[in-house]
């Protein structure tokens, strides 16, 4: 069950309706993924683990991400899911969960920004950024936006590691076509293929990693 709907309006207010809150948008996005980038530094730098902080910390926070999730989970997935495996059907959901909540926060972000007068080029150092994290509150939301983002790594990593992992993707990818949810299963198999390289060890070390962060961020903005 998909905890926070989108619909299309909600979608087009951000793309096309108005332009400065797209800018305001975007501007919400870059300061985020700056500091993920700045906090995981050492895991985008190696090799094993680079695509995999690459489509968690940056793939799901891409606004074009957004809304091409968001519209195929409107206009396909809900006629579709039915037919898919347990375990297809369960990270998809877990994605449109993480994509469809992150969406919310962030527009509700970028309103916020736009009230304290933001003008399209202003650059937000991180402390600007955590002073409105701060503000806008919504600590529940918050909390379930980090525990739906570790479900998917988690998730996407066991996936990717099950036996016979190739011939089932090859026959989800071929399902896919056929319903037309091809946007979804692009998106999950970027997810599958991030992880293929990360070890056990390193995978719980960085997962490990992760959770320790992002509680101390939301219990600096909110208290423990």
């Amino acid at each position: 069950m998909l905890m926070y709907e989108i619909n299309m309006t909600d979608i087009k207010e951000t793309k096309t309706q108005n332009p400065l809150l797209r800018k305001a948008h975007e501007e919400i996005v870059r300061c985020q993924v700056e500091r993920f980038r700045n906090s995981y530094r050492q895991y985008f730098e190696r090799e094993d683990t680079e695509k995999l902080v690459a489509f968690f910390f940056e793939r799901i926070y891409d606004l074009e991400a957004q809304d091409t999730i968001i519209h195929s989970a409107i206009n396909t997935y809900s006629k579709v899911k039915n037919h898919l495996s347990e375990h297809t059907r369960d990270n998809l959901d877990n994605l449109i969960v993480l994509n469809q909540l992150t969406h919310v926060l962030d527009k509700r972000m970028s309103k916020l920004l736009l009230k304290h007068g933001w003008k399209e080029g202003d650059k937000l150092s991180q402390e600007e950024y955590f002073k409105l994290f701060t503000e806008l509150g919504l600590e529940a939301e918050r909390r379930e936006q980090l525990a739906s983002s570790i479900k998917c790594m988690l998730v996407s990593y066991h996936i990717a590691h099950r036996p016979f992992n190739d011939t089932l993707l090859k026959a989800a990818k071929g399902f896919a076509i056929v319903f037309g949810v091809s946007s979804l299963y692009n998106f999950i198999e970027e997810g599958y293929i991030a992880t293929r390289m990360v070890k056990t060890d390193v995978f719980d070390k960085f997962i490990e990693t992760v959770t320790e962060t992002e509680m101390g961020y939301l219990e600096r903005a909110f208290g423990g």
